[in-house]
């Protein structure tokens, strides 16, 4: 028994010695993966910067822009009052789209803004404005970008009890949205409850 143990004892010294005179074999290091979801900290300081030279200090210290996976065939996204900017993470195939979609996307937030809760176009004369201050004024109103298209079908449909225009969508409004015609009409494009669209039943 004392044998065995100090032949196992000699072995696992020679073994010892001999891996102390071999070079030792870096382990591989795994790939950095880059970064392509969610939040984006050098196009937020990017927006900050732009935000802060049109004088919106508000909106640059909110702003937050984002990769969102899910956008297929839309570029991007604009969310307010959240001062939110969703991108198509696909924008980065293409030459200048990121920082171009960005700005289109800020110029609403931008119109939203300054619009002081008056109801706008999301593409007006107020969108265009805005699009001129951050450096894009012959911005178009949709993007020429090879992404995949989706039809989606538009299953609610809206009628203003005022001047009857009807309006189809996709979803339903997430709150409560009046005609705008008539809005700038009668009450200088501000919100009124008298132009509420009210939701037509199917059928």
């Amino acid at each position: 028994m004392a044998g065995r143990t100090a032949l196992r004892q000699m072995m696992f010294t020679f073994l010892d010695a001999i891996s102390a005179h071999m070079p030792m074999s870096p382990k591989p290091t795994p790939a950095a993966k880059p970064q392509i979801l969610g939040r984006d900290d050098i196009l937020e300081a990017q927006s900050r910067d732009w935000l802060s030279a049109i004088g919106l200090k508000e909106g640059a210290q909110k702003v937050q822009v984002v990769w969102n996976g899910k956008l297929r065939s839309t570029a991007g996204y604009a969310r307010w009052p959240q001062w939110l900017v969703e991108l198509n993470p696909r924008l980065r195939e293409y030459d200048g789209q990121v920082e171009r979609t960005l700005k289109h996307e800020l110029a609403h937030l931008v119109a939203y803004s300054r619009s002081n809760r008056r109801r706008i176009e999301p593409h007006g004369v107020e969108w265009r404005q805005a699009c001129i201050d951050l450096g894009i004024p012959d911005e178009n109103v949709r993007h020429t970008l090879p992404l995949p298209r989706t039809r989606q079908q538009r299953k609610f449909a809206y009628k203003c009890g005022h001047c009857g225009i009807t309006v189809e969508r996709v979803r339903k409004f997430r709150r409560y949205s009046a005609c705008l015609t008539c809005c700038r009409k009668h009450n200088e494009g501000r919100y009124d409850a008298r132009f509420q669209f009210v939701l037509l039943k199917k059928g």
